[in-house]
């Protein structure tokens, strides 16, 4: 059996039978980083839920087989990181609204054979912005930087809040026009090029910029791009947080913008999992105070800051 703290599975060494009554996983490459576990065992224990979660470290090529052999040993459910949620999307036999809005599945509930697919990224992204920044998401104009699978699926998510504007920049300029052609029918929208100027003038009509950049590009380590990139009153968001305060967020701070970095989202998309398997209200405090405590006390001390 894996420890929930520790333990990893894969394909070749999954359990031959239901490790906890209630057996629940994140799936993913790399896994060992993942904070998941820690999280909802607090908040299983919290309710006296008969759950254990762990952890299968799978490759994209292997997850329908997981998915089989979860299915089978009797999992109640998983999550799924990057990047295996459109893959998960395309295996569930039903797929829930939220899924379907974003084209991407990062929870499973397992019923009787039938995998439901879900998506709780995309609110639970909402809940994290209005939370660290007191303002409700419709109301922001939104500049975002990069458009992988979680920019992407933010940026549905936006529209489908009735966002004011949406700007998209991205590295590979044909996923912002093609993203901005799928999205200007709900929402008004502008792709931006990716390059310095553009994105200076987009950020001037942003009241909040989201990066889900896994390198920041040589252009935002430049201290005079940067000067003209943030101002006092915007609102900063990096989805990273590891480490919890990247040098974006640093250098947005010395400018005066407001900050906060992808915890928040990863607790409130953890709680609408949990409500989702569990049919209870998510015990948030305990889940806040349990992924406090699984950072070290150097990144705990950071990210409250």
């Amino acid at each position: 059996m894996a420890d929930a703290a520790s333990g990893i599975w894969s394909l070749l060494h999954l359990p031959g039978s239901l490790p906890w009554p209630k057996s629940y996983a994140v799936l993913g490459s790399p896994i060992a980083h993942s904070l998941s576990p820690a999280i909802h065992q607090a908040a299983f224990a919290a309710i006296g839920w008969p759950g254990g979660y762990g952890r299968v470290e799978v490759h994209a090529a292997d997850l329908h087989a997981v998915a089989d052999r979860l299915k089978t040993i009797g999992f109640s459910g998983w999550n799924c990181t990057a990047p295996l949620k459109q893959e998960m999307f395309r295996l569930c036999d039903r797929r829930a609204v939220t899924a379907v809005q974003l084209g991407a599945v990062n929870t499973v509930r397992h019923e009787i054979g039938t995998l439901e697919g879900h998506n709780t990224d995309g609110k639970g992204w909402v809940l994290a912005v209005e939370e660290a920044f007191s303002v409700s998401l419709r109301e922001l104009r939104i500049l975002f930087l990069g458009l992988g699978g979680a920019g992407a699926a933010l940026a549905r998510q936006a529209s489908w809040e009735g966002c004011p504007l949406l700007h998209l920049a991205n590295r590979t300029a044909s996923k912002a026009l093609t993203l901005t052609g799928e999205l200007q029918l709900r929402c008004r929208i502008q792709a931006v090029p990716w390059e310095e100027a553009s994105l200076a003038e987009a950020v001037t009509n942003a009241d909040l910029l989201v990066s889900s950049l896994t390198e920041d590009p040589h252009f935002l380590r430049n201290p005079g791009f940067l000067d003209r990139l943030f101002r006092p009153g915007l609102f900063v968001l990096d989805l990273r947080y590891s480490p919890p305060d990247p040098p974006l967020l640093q250098a947005a701070r010395a400018r005066g913008a407001r900050t906060a970095n992808g915890l928040g989202m990863l607790l409130h998309q953890a709680a609408l999992a949990f409500e989702l398997w569990t049919g209870a209200s998510a015990p948030i405090s305990v889940m806040r105070e349990a992924l406090a405590a699984s950072l070290s006390p150097e990144s705990a001390e950071k990210s409250s800051g």
